[in-house]
């Protein structure tokens, strides 16, 4: 006896071995299940029957079992087929490649830890409840028209996921245009020292040494300094700035554990590419770690 019928879209480009699986597992409690497939146009259409009158009288386990297995697919396949439809629709004006980049930001974004604790767990669950529920008034199930009229509220909420991975995007590409700009700055520049030594002492500040371990205190510099506006101007700002200016042909960082924020040395790296060296044990660092 046929107990229900799954259409999936050829658009959804699904692994429906997700649902096979997720089914085998009445099997194994004693629930002989036949699946059958047959393809009708641009849909597939799996239906359930059941070979015994024990399977018959388990509509309601096997109810559940199929709902936990079409919530696996919503959460963790449709969503993606989802996020790549609204960048197209809403986000069109990007290049193809742009495109991808957003989708992996955004998939990046569904499988941070703490989303899958929070977002994918908890919306599997409302999720499963949705379909358990649905397939008590109906035999039938479309998986596709299913999330597009009765999760509205899943769509808007990755809808927002892709919002947020556009912004990412955006950010990284100014940063990355950002980077580019210094790096073009610092090729006219000529470079004033050999060697150049940052010291990062206790409290996170910088301290320039040439490479004969004196300290940099040279014109320069100081006019970098009186160019700040008020001294709001942060730390990290101000070594970009005399980094540049300086062009030195080999920078080394000293007591990279007390950086407030590593970002700043991963902008120095990128900048200044190979000419960037991280120091873990000399005389200025024993210098820096006598310091009270």
């Amino acid at each position: 006896m046929q107990l229900f019928s799954i259409g999936v879209s050829k658009d959804l480009k699904l692994d429906v071995e997700n649902l096979k699986h997720g089914l085998k597992n009445l099997a194994e409690n004693g629930i002989k299940i036949a699946i059958n497939s047959n393809v009708c146009g641009s849909v597939t259409y799996y239906r359930l029957k059941v070979e015994d009158k024990q399977g018959f009288s388990n509509v309601a386990r096997i109810r559940n079992y199929i709902a936990e297995a079409i919530s696996d697919i919503i959460v963790n396949q449709i969503d993606k087929r989802i996020i790549k439809k609204l960048i197209n629709k809403y986000y069109h004006y990007f290049s193809e490649d742009e495109k991808e980049e957003i989708e992996k930001i955004a998939y990046n974004i569904l499988e941070d830890d703490v989303n899958k604790e929070t977002f994918k767990l908890a919306k599997k669950e409302q999720i499963f409840v949705l379909v358990r529920d649905f397939l008590k008034e109906s035999d039938y199930i479309d998986l596709e028209g299913f999330v597009n009229f009765r999760l509205r509220d899943f769509i808007g909420e990755l809808s927002e996921v892709t919002d947020k991975a556009v912004d990412e995007f955006l950010m990284k590409k100014e940063y990355n245009e950002f980077i580019g700009l210094l790096k073009y700055f610092v090729e006219l520049q000529d470079s004033k020292v050999e060697i150049l030594n940052i010291i990062v002492d206790k409290n996170g500040k910088f301290k320039l040494y040439d490479e004969n371990d004196k300290p940099i205190s040279n014109d320069f510099i100081n006019e970098i300094v009186a160019e700040l506006k008020d001294g709001v101007i942060s730390d990290e700002d101000a070594l970009i700035s005399t980094l540049i200016t300086i062009a030195p042909k080999k920078i080394f960082f000293h007591s990279i554990n007390n950086m407030r924020d590593n970002e700043i040395l991963e902008t120095v790296k990128k900048v200044f590419n190979d000419k960037v060296e991280i120091c873990y044990g000399c005389e200025l660092c024993s210098k820096i770690k006598c310091e009270k």
